[in-house]
């Protein structure tokens, strides 16, 4: 029994921490489809791409909406044509470019202002270079004509529809498969109160069933991993900078925390670990652990996403044994 306690308290704990930044994710997301009109959106974007990807990188510090909320924002962005360097900049550096991350990493490695200074340019360093790399993409928009001979387009980056399917009678915009994607049947001032209210509520519940379930999933299979993986052996056998960072980027992985107590996990083994492996963990587990993954893969198409993950893992893996190798 105190064993299914701990299994239980520990499920709870990952819904709780997780839960709250993707609904944030998710109102964000259903306000850019109603109330934002995608075309002064894409508009008042740089067409440039380095100055694209600066912007998406830093853009975290205007949507605080960590590393579960950035995925439906993201997708947002997407579909409603932002430049892919944009999105995947601000995919990558937002968990960690935001001034709540910033100030709980401070309140935390306070005493540390080489890591945290190093965790904020690393994250934003990396974002503009998978955002340069993801810029050569060529997005081709796909065509689907409907019943009613409408062409619609979406990105090819974004996966097509939800696990839901679409209601019937008042649906004010179009869709790919059951997603809502693009305003085109009427505009923004044709629009009344009341139908952009249904719209914004009708995406907010869909876009929170279909991902918080998949979340659920997620903290399931990062319990699981916590209870059956011996966390203590495994710090143990991390005694060279190789093998640090192959083990911190294993606890990243499994280990499904937010990127707001990711410096509270660290904090205790700074003074055993070097630099570059705290790093792995600050960065790894803001980006890619299992429950985000398994929103990602449910919202990028799976290439692109093994694509993004590679690079992103090649990237801090080669700061890491810099710093460890040459810094520390």
């Amino acid at each position: 029994m105190p064993q299914l306690s701990y299994i239980y308290t520990l499920f709870v704990s990952h819904i709780l921490e997780s839960l709250p930044f993707l609904l944030l994710g998710i109102i964000i997301s259903s306000g850019l489809l109603v109330f934002v009109d995608e075309h002064e959106l894409v508009a008042k974007l740089p067409r440039s791409r380095i100055l694209g990807v600066i912007i998406g990188s830093s853009l975290g510090l205007l949507l605080p909406v960590g590393q579960y909320g950035n995925i439906p924002v993201t997708r947002r962005l997407l579909l409603q044509g932002v430049s892919i360097p944009v999105c995947i900049s601000f995919l990558i550096a937002s968990p960690t470019i935001n001034p709540f991350v910033i100030l709980s990493s401070w309140q935390v490695l306070g005493g540390q202002p080489r890591l945290i200074f190093l965790r904020i340019l690393g994250a934003w360093l990396i974002g503009i270079m998978i955002g340069f790399v993801f810029s050569t993409y060529s997005d081709k928009p796909v065509a689907l004509e409907g019943e009613t001979a409408i062409l619609e387009t979406r990105s090819t980056l974004v996966r097509s529809g939800t696990i839901l399917r679409p209601l019937e009678g008042f649906q004010p915009l179009h869709r790919a498969g059951n997603l809502i994607y693009e305003n085109k049947e009427m505009s923004g001032a044709s629009r009344t109160l009341q139908q952009q209210l249904y719209v914004f509520v009708d995406n907010l519940i869909r876009e929170f069933i279909e991902l918080g379930s998949i979340l659920m999933i997620g903290a399931a299979i990062s319990t699981a991993f916590q209870v059956l993986l011996p966390q203590a052996q495994l710090l143990g056998w991390g005694q060279t900078p190789l093998t640090q960072i192959l083990v911190m980027g294993l606890l990243s992985l499994v280990i499904s925390l937010n990127s707001l107590w990711a410096a509270s996990f660290v904090s205790p083994l700074t003074t055993t670990l070097l630099s570059g492996s705290s790093l792995v963990f600050l960065l790894f587990n803001s980006l890619f652990n299992v429950s985000s993954l398994a929103l990602l893969f449910a919202t990028i198409r799976g290439k692109a996403a093994i694509y993004l993950i590679i690079l992103t893992t090649q990237l801090i893996l080669v700061f890491a044994f810099v710093l460890n190798f040459y810094f520390s």
